[in-house]
């Protein structure tokens, strides 16, 4: 099963990740298989896992919830198409190409994002979002540098970090 989160913006950019492992860990710490380091989103938010043909998201207790299709879940299989909203952050599921890209949307009203607008393409294995604001003129900055400049984009002019 192939399984793609991708991230849309208002302004029509996209950013899709692939979800390669049978267990993804999501959530804000460094260990984390796909790292959001967003104050709003739990150290250990949430997990997929696929199982049986089948795709699952779990909350792991986080503080704000994970919700999909905008009601708040502990745990449900997903469906193609489906809106995962973590945080901020919403994602469109997309199982073996389903939906086709062009026909990707939002169910739902999910929450806003102010993230930088990124380029389409996809990523495979772990994710941060750090990362992928990286191009050729930023990938000589450090970590810390662009968490900074991403914390400014998402308009939290205190560079500290989150504790949640």
């Amino acid at each position: 099963m192939q399984v793609v989160l991708v991230m849309l913006r208002s302004d029509g950019e996209r950013r899709s990740f692939s979800i390669v492992r049978d267990v993804t860990l999501i959530g804000r710490r460094e260990d984390c298989d796909f790292r959001i380091p967003l104050g709003d989103i739990s150290r250990k938010h949430c997990r997929l896992v696929k199982e049986d043909g089948a795709l699952k998201v779990q909350d792991l207790g986080s503080s704000n919830g994970t919700f999909v299709n905008n009601q708040r879940v502990q745990a449900l299989a997903l469906s193609p198409g489906d809106t995962i909203q973590i945080g901020g952050v919403s994602f469109i599921v997309q199982i073996d190409g389903v939906p086709h890209d062009d026909e990707l949307v939002h169910r739902g009203t999910p929450a806003q994002t102010s993230l930088p607008a990124l380029p389409e393409e996809s990523t495979q294995g772990e994710f941060d979002p750090l990362a992928a604001l990286e191009d050729s003129s930023t990938s000589e900055l450090s970590e810390s540098q662009i968490h900074r400049d991403l914390m400014t984009e998402l308009g939290d002019s205190s560079t500290r970090e989150q504790q949640a």
